[in-house]
């Protein structure tokens, strides 16, 4: 556990939920995550997208799916693997989509119908318990008419747009924001993922959490990120940061067995990936 606050929601029963977020295909990480999850006597878990964008998709699908109690939201990933007509996408040319578009292809190569069901049902943004749960902000889930891009097909929009998400850093107009939406909607806490890096805020009576990265950490520490909220009824509850160990090894591994892996144009590129995850910096 790298850090824990209290928050002043009180709950009416006993319960220990997990936030995840961002496991990014990395399989090992995410058994290793959820050995410690049920280790630590969560009955629920929420997952907070980008699933599938990385070396084992359809692994990491089926483990989320055979976890029950389990609420999972489309993360940027998903969002871009459903993009339809990708042919036809205007932009397709750019240098951003002469490597993004492969990519998709090849996630949507590795998912059957099924799978891709499954991810077109997940929900943009969860509200429960006076709690948000977002992949980058709620601002940006919220705002689609702010964030539309002039000439560009609906259809298209979630490809052209990548959210900054929530950050400890951001400046004070942006916390702000949020912390005002949060008011109106009568909400206590946030929880997000997106930009890999854990944190926990609090503004007064108000809670923020990034829960980190499951299968890319990328705040120094190579773990694996994980959020619990332990409620008791009539005592405030208490939102936790934990870190878990896996066995990188295995994922490097399973690196160097995709060859065909459209990210790795070059062995550099390969190279960079295999840092990323042995360090938890980003190398690229």
């Amino acid at each position: 556990m790298s850090s824990f606050i209290k928050t002043s929601v009180s709950a009416d029963m006993s319960e220990k939920a997990a936030i995840i977020s961002d496991i990014h295909g990395n399989s090992p990480a995410l058994q290793a995550v959820l050995e410690d999850i049920s280790h630590k006597g969560c009955s629920r878990i929420f997952v907070l997208g980008d699933i599938i964008n990385g070396i084992d998709p359809l692994t990491c699908i089926n483990l989320i799916r055979n976890c029950k109690n389990s609420v999972c939201l489309k993360g940027n990933a998903e969002f871009y693997v459903l993009t339809p007509d990708l042919e036809d996408f205007p932009r397709k040319n750019e240098p951003m989509y002469l490597e993004l578009i492969p990519l998709l292809q090849w996630f949507k190569s590795h998912l059957s119908e099924k799978e891709l069901e499954w991810l077109s049902g997940l929900s943009d943004l969860i509200v429960w318990n006076g709690t948000c749960f977002v992949h980058d902000s709620p601002l940006d889930r919220l705002s689609t008419k702010d964030k539309a891009i002039p000439g560009i097909q609906a259809k298209y929009q979630e490809l052209c747009f990548h959210a900054k998400g929530i950050t400890p850093n951001m400046p004070e107009a942006e916390w702000e924001r949020i912390l005002s939406w949060m008011e109106a909607e009568s909400l206590s806490q946030v929880f997000c993922g997106h930009t890999h890096m854990p944190f926990i805020q609090q503004a007064g009576a108000k809670l923020i959490c990034n829960v980190g990265s499951v299968g890319m950490p990328l705040d120094g520490d190579p773990r694996s990120s994980w959020v619990m909220v332990e409620a008791e009824p009539g005592e405030e509850s208490l939102v936790s940061i934990h870190r878990v160990s896996y066995e990188v090894d295995q994922m490097l591994n399973m690196v160097d067995d995709s060859p065909d892996y459209p990210d790795f144009k070059l062995p550099a590129d390969r190279e960079a990936y295999k840092k990323t995850l042995a360090t938890g910096r980003f190398w690229r």
